[in-house]
Order: C-alpha cells, then structure tokens, then sequence
C-alpha cells in the first residue's frame, strides 16, 4: 500500500515538473519577445548606427503617422543620414508640402538625399525639395511643377433626365465649383486665384531650395511639363543621375557617412497591407484602374501627374 502511494506521488511529481518546464519555456520566450519589440522600438537597447533609407510610394496624402515617422528618424542619434527613395506621381499638395517640410527638419539635424524611382511628379517632386541632393535615372520622369483642381458639369446631364437641383448657399462662391451647377465666371475666376497662389508657392520653393530665380523656374517649369531625368538635370531641377550607390558615395565624400554603415529601410508597418494589395489587384483585374485607385481619395487641390485619369499637371 505504501508502496503504492509513493510511485502515485512520484508520478504527480513528474507532471507537475513538467508543467513548470512549459511555463518557464513560455516566460523565457515572452521575455526574449519583450526585449526583441522593445529593440524595435528603440526603447531597450540602442540600435545600430545605420543609413535610414525611407521609401515614399504611391499617392502622396497628408499623413500625421507617416510625417511622425519622419520626425522619429530627425530625433534618432543612431541615424547618420537618410535617403529618401521616391517613386510618386504625387497627391495632394498639403500632403506634399508635409512630407517637404519634415525633410527639411530632419536635414537640419543630419544630411538628407533624394534617389527617384520611375517616377517622381508634382507633389513628389516638391517632397525631393526637402533633401540636400536630388539623384534621377535617366528615364525617370520628374518635374510637373503645378496644382490642379477638378470638377465636372453634369447640368446637361440632369436636364435630359429630368432633374433640376436645388441649391441653397450662403454666397455666390461658397461650395465651388460644384458638377450639379454651372461655374459663373467670378467663381472660375476665384478658383483660379487660389491655383495661382499655390502654384507660386511651388516655384518659390523650387527657386529657394534650387538656388534659381523665380523668373528662370517659372521659364524652365511654369506650364507644368514633365520631364525626363537627363532634362531635369540640365534645367536644374535635379542635381546629377545616380542610384542609391550615387547617394552613399556622396554622403560619404561631402558629409563623411561612411558607405560602410547598414542601410536599414524605415517604413510604417500595415497589418491589412497584404489584404489591400489582394484585393485591389483582383478588383483591378474585373474592372480596371480608374473605378478602383488610391486617386478617388483625394480631395482639394492636387499636385498630381496621372495621365491615365486627367492629363493634367
């Protein structure tokens, strides 16, 4: 009987041995987890000296996670230098203008460079304005120097169908233009007032940040063209035709980053990214580009190349 009871309890012993094994396993796994995000997060250890390298894609909006982003690499000791690596047709011009301004505070504290991709237009080029040096391939297309607003006129549209809007405002010009009512000559008038005042405003900023007169940026990119990469250099748009080693060389010849230090991409993660990308791609798929496109969220005046839609600049 004794005998019994001892090999139970030895039993019960061997389990609950093993049960603490798990347990510690599982603590020793969420403390290493712990170390691992905080490592992340720059808030255990301090990370590598590196090259930040930042890639700005697609529709360029105004985006308070991304530009805090930005200001998190302006303030991080560890970042060396940052390379801007930009492939945009633009977006809005606020949102331009706020990826522009947080370059320009992050080189104000370390050196800052631009290397386009395919394509870097509007208000994608108005972010490169932020950094020290500007490289383009040669088949990049650039340039785009302006904003555009549209709209539509469906009045003829609603008259054949007969319906008659009814629109009650507070003066002439508020909620213009509007596609449900004719735009009246003052209104078109004020709306080009506005595109005017920031179209100014994006050739100071070429003129200031490219060391050329106002008179010579509004000669060399006042319609709006694009431009090639090679085209942009000699209008002095870009700086040189490079890549990414073009930068590094740089960085290390005129403001002694070494090319030896990691280049670490800086990007904000997207748990819902592979969910999006799947399923534009299959809605893309059944019916095209323009029902479906990050362009439909875009609101106001727009820096923006896109001449699949528009045409305009």
């Amino acid at each position: 009987m004794s005998t019994g009871l001892d090999s139970d309890a030895l039993i019960a012993l061997r389990r609950l041995r093993r049960h603490l094994t798990v347990w510690r396993l599982l603590a020793v796994a969420g403390f290493a987890l712990a170390i691992f995000l905080g490592i992340r997060e720059g808030g255990v250890l301090p990370p590598e000296d590196h090259v930040a390298r930042v890639p700005i894609e697609g529709i360029i909006v105004d985006d308070p996670e991304f530009i805090g982003m930005l200001d998190q690499i302006g303030d991080d000791a560890s970042v060396k230098a940052v390379v801007a690596d930009i492939s945009s047709p633009g977006g809005t011009f606020t949102g331009g203008e706020a990826v522009y301004a947080a370059l320009r505070r992050i080189g104000e504290k370390k050196p800052v460079v631009t290397v386009m991709g395919g394509l870097a237009t509007s208000g994608a080029y108005m972010a490169a304005l932020g950094t020290d040096r500007i490289y383009a391939g040669y088949g990049t297309i650039t340039g785009s120097v302006g904003v555009i607003m549209q709209s539509a006129d469906v009045t003829g549209l609603m008259d054949k169908i007969g319906v008659k809007p009814e629109i009650l405002k507070s003066g002439d010009l508020k909620a213009t233009p509007n596609p449900m009512e004719q735009l009246a000559p003052p209104a078109r008038d004020q709306l080009q007032s506005v595109i005017d005042e920031l179209h100014l405003r994006f050739m100071e900023m070429v003129s200031e940040r490219r060391g050329m007169a106002l008179v010579e940026v509004r000669e060399r990119t006042g319609d709006g063209r694009i431009m090639t990469g090679r085209a942009a250099v000699d209008a002095g748009l870009v700086d040189a035709i490079g890549d990414i080693n073009s930068a590094r060389g740089w960085l290390a010849a005129e403001r002694s980053v070494s090319e030896d230090l990691p280049l670490l991409d800086w990007a904000l993660d997207d748990p819902l990214a592979w969910w999006q990308d799947g399923a534009s791609s299959l809605a893309s798929a059944f019916f095209g580009k323009s029902l479906l496109s990050e362009r439909l969220r875009l609101d106001g005046i727009q820096a923006l190349w896109q001449p699949s839609i528009s045409g305009g600049r």
